[in-house]
Formats: structure tokens, C-alpha cells, sequence
């Protein structure tokens, strides 16, 4: 989850893989709870940035996850951020560095920050288009 200005992002909530109903009612439920406005979700791209069978999937994920609640839902490259996420934790002892679920948190915030980024009030002003 970001800041309420969608600069920062900050230490995600982490949901279990289960069943994909199961998933898409947490995210449901936590985005309404916390008053979320938009959903970010990882798009594998291959290295060339084509798109593959798992970028299709995470697209239909995402149109399914959109629609079940009602909160506007966007794509964004993943690539890269599970090997950053790793390398961010080089530095931590070997039993934190093998967890995969904080690997796999810092690498969603890497992500999120990545779109906040890109997005013209991150950098708090308004791009002019020149």
C-alpha cells in the first residue's frame, strides 16, 4: 500500500496463495477496509517485454479481480524486482534472505514505488507534456 498521496509505497499486506476466489475476496475486502482507490498488479513480461502465457494470466487475474470489486485495477513490469528484492536482502542474515514471502513483499513494493514513479504527481508537480 502507498501513502494517501500515492507517493510512497509502503509494506504490503501479504495474502497466502489459496484458491483464487479466496484471493480475490481478501484483496476485496482489504481495499475496501482501507479505503483503496486503485490496485497495482505485477505484469511478468519477458525479458525482451513481450508478453507470455503468464502475462496473459495475470491479465485475466486482474480483469476478474476489477470486476469482483469495483476498484480500478492497473498492470505494471515486474521484471527485475524479485532479483532486486533479493539483492536488497544480501545484507540480512542467510534464514531471512531464503524466506520467500519477504522476497516476495519487498519485491511487491518495489513494484508498487515503480508505478508511483511513473505517475506525473510523484515527483510533486504536474508535467507540462515538454
Amino acid at each position: 500500500m502507498s501513502d494517501p498521496e500515492g507517493r510512497i509505497a509502503g509494506s504490503p499486506s501479504v495474502i497466502g496463495v489459496r484458491t483464487e476466489r479466496q484471493v480475490i475476496a481478501d484483496i476485496k475486502e482489504l481495499a475496501a477496509k482501507e479505503g483503496i482507490a486503485e490496485i497495482v498488479v505485477g505484469l511478468p513480461l519477458s525479458l525482451d517485454g513481450k508478453a507470455g502465457p503468464q502475462a496473459d494470466k495475470a491479465k485475466s487475474f486482474a480483469s476478474r479481480l476489477a470486476a469482483a470489486s469495483g476498484v480500478k485495477v492497473a498492470m505494471w513490469d515486474e521484471r527485475f524486482s524479485t532479483v532486486e528484492a533479493g539483492r536488497l536482502l544480501l545484507g540480512l542474515s542467510k534464514r531471512i534472505r531464503r524466506q520467500k514471502e519477504k522476497r516476495d513483499s519487498i519485491a511487491a513494493v518495489l513494484i508498487l514505488q515503480s508505478y508511483l514513479d511513473s505517475r506525473p504527481h510523484a515527483s510533486g508537480y504536474e508535467s507540462s507534456g515538454t
